[in-house]
């Protein structure tokens, strides 16, 4: 009885022991196999076909290689999903190379070559369709060329990028310049006076007005003329009233293609025989200095707004300041090919600011206009 217990312990002894040792190594193996594959994904993130070989061909030898080989399949398919085929194609050969009996790295090698092959005959097909459309635009270019010269009525000009293109002779009429002429058939105007005794009277007349801008590549030219005329008092003293003004101006397209600076010249002339009952100021000539914002376009239409600074005051003892503002909306009616009618809706505020009180000129006009189109 004793030698037979004697003999289940050793028996047990024997057992835990193998346990232990196939503990050991399997846990030593799975530290190889981890070490392994930290291996490969260098190789994969250095992008070397070599680097990948080299390690598979170091642990050919190793009882985890069938694993190995595995995650470095895994590896290259993820590569197929991010069509990065060429170094596929890599990977997918070193497994070949080191294992000439890997049936699934063969079949993927396979897969991947089938793949490029059909990626450089479509790159092939759209590099002949291009030249074959290249081909087409050269053909019909040279066929219009000769067409043009045996008209004799076209020209070639060249654009600001460099291109050259063919416009005919109506096409070469069309001017950059945009002009407008406008007849104010209803300019209506609001004096007041103040001080020593209040005066205010509401006149009558008609206008004429100008309109130009010329864009070249860095600035904008402008031109504005305006001619008054108010011959009808429909309160207050009979008094015949007339003012123009010829302001030429620039904006600089770096900074703003419609902030204009303005520059040029006002004149109110008094031709009332009683200045004192009246009390407006006696003639007035002055230079003309400001800003505003012009040619700005909303939808079809044109839009304006200005403010002049009168220094000319300093010229008249009882003048402290004077200032001129305005606005206007050019409305299109009808457009034809080269020009356009349309009405404007203006208004201004003309102010002199005297030793005592002031005269203030307020005005609104209704204006039919004509101007070109622009091309």
């Amino acid at each position: 009885m004793a030698k037979y217990q004697f003999k289940r312990i050793i028996s047990v002894f024997l057992l835990i022991t193998g346990m232990s040792l196939s503990s050991h190594l399997f846990a030593q193996d799975m530290r190889s196999l981890v070490q392994i594959y930290a291996d490969i994904d260098k190789a994969f993130a250095s992008r070397s076909g070599e680097a990948v070989s080299a390690v598979l061909k170091t642990n050919s030898d190793s009882p985890s290689y069938e694993l190995v080989e595995n995650y470095t399949l895994k590896k290259t398919r993820q590569l197929i999903i991010r069509n990065d085929l060429e170094f596929a194609k890599e990977t997918s050969l070193a497994l070949i190379d080191n294992n000439v009996e890997n049936y699934d790295a063969i079949d993927l090698y396979s897969y991947i070559d089938k793949a490029l092959v059909g990626e450089e005959q479509k790159k092939q097909a759209a590099e002949e369709k291009r030249q074959r459309e290249q081909a087409r635009l050269a053909a019909l270019s040279e066929k219009t060329r000769q067409q043009i010269q045996q008209r004799g009525s076209y020209q070639t000009m060249n654009t600001t990028s460099g291109k050259a293109v063919y416009v005919s002779e109506q096409e070469q009429s069309y001017s950059p310049l945009l002009w407008a002429v406008k007849l104010g058939i209803a300019n209506v105007m609001y004096q007041m006076v103040t001080e020593p005794d209040n005066y205010n009277s509401l006149k009558y007349g008609l206008s004429v007005g100008l309109d130009m801008f010329y864009p070249t590549e860095n600035f904008v030219f402008g031109l504005e003329g305006l001619v008054n005329v108010h011959f009808l008092s429909l309160t207050g003293e009979q008094e015949f009233m007339i003012s123009g003004s010829l302001i030429p101006k620039i904006a600089y397209s770096g900074i703003n293609k419609h902030l204009f600076l303005r520059a040029g010249f006002a004149a109110y002339p008094t031709l009332s025989d009683d200045k004192e009952t009246v009390r407006s100021i006696s003639s007035f000539y002055t230079p003309a200095i400001g800003l505003g914002f012009e040619n700005i376009d909303i939808g079809a239409s044109k839009f304006g707004i200005h403010g002049d600074y009168y220094p000319g005051h300093f010229a008249h003892d009882d003048l402290k300041a004077a200032a001129e503002f305005g606005a206007s909306i050019l409305l299109p009616l009808n457009v034809h090919e080269r020009t356009k009618v349309g009405i404007e809706l203006g208004a201004g505020d003309v102010l002199f600011i005297k030793e005592e009180g002031i005269e203030n000129r307020i005005k609104g006009i209704f204006a039919i206009g004509v101007g070109n189109v622009q091309k």
